[in-house]
């Protein structure tokens, strides 16, 4: 029979620092979580009244303000996350590792998620429906929000389809009173912005559940070693 304690490193040292170390590196990459979940909420903050004269309030919300706070959040929970695994490492801390473990593989779950959505998302459903808005706001009262969205994103008009004079009469203008952008159509701009801000998210979900999940593999390791490691019996306590 095979004896498992030969697969386990002889000392928590050479289990506790890798384990702090890939947590220094998640806590980077939980920065960048919060920075582009903050990038996200600026750029969406700009169709929020968009998204309320909106026919697809719901799926626009979505999009707008759930997902990108979805993301900060997670951010700030992982690097507070992080910090307590490199800290439960360091001390040794049974408990806390137990804990550590339990959180990292319940957010492991949720970025695998996240991420994969992301880069699953089809985003031509995404601009569908905010095609379909535009066209439906531009021909309501409420037009004035087109013109401010398209000021935004320095765009005229949502498409060539929809580029004649009743649409061009929405196009920011300058002191000239002349059109500003015009031939840049709004779909383009806001495609390709979704489409960055997409792929970001979803490569950083998947890069980091992966490392999280080697993280996690050696708290487990390390938590196997204290339990089979003679100790006192306040070692574990706090």
């Amino acid at each position: 029979m095979v004896n498992t304690r030969d697969f386990l490193p002889k000392t928590t040292h050479y289990l506790k620092v890798p384990i702090i170390g890939l947590n220094a590196i998640l806590w980077l990459l939980g920065l960048v979580l919060i920075v582009v979940g903050s990038v996200c909420i600026s750029f969406f903050s700009n169709f929020k009244e968009f998204t309320k004269e909106s026919g697809y309030k719901n799926a626009l919300s979505n999009l707008t303000t759930s997902a990108p706070t979805g993301v900060l959040v997670i951010g700030i929970f992982f690097i507070l996350l992080t910090l307590i695994g490199c800290f439960v490492a360091y001390k040794e801390k049974l408990v806390g590792l137990v804990l550590y473990t339990m959180l990292m593989l319940i957010l492991l779950v949720v970025l695998i998620g996240i991420g994969g959505k992301a880069l699953t998302l089809h985003k031509e459903d995404a601009v569908s429906v905010i095609g379909t808005s535009w066209v439906q706001i531009s021909n309501s009262l409420k037009n004035s929000t087109i013109t401010k969205l398209e000021e935004f994103l320095e765009c005229c008009c949502w498409s060539e389809s929809y580029s004649n004079e009743t649409y061009k009469n929405l196009c920011p203008k300058d002191s000239d009173d002349k059109i500003k952008y015009d031939g840049t159509y709004c779909e383009g701009i806001f495609t390709e912005q979704v489409s960055s801000k997409l792929v970001l998210v979803g490569i950083a979900g998947v890069v980091i559940g992966c490392i999280e999940f080697v993280a996690m593999a050696l708290s487990l390791f390390l938590i196997i070693r204290i339990c089979r490691s003679p100790r006192s019996r306040a070692y574990d306590q706090y």
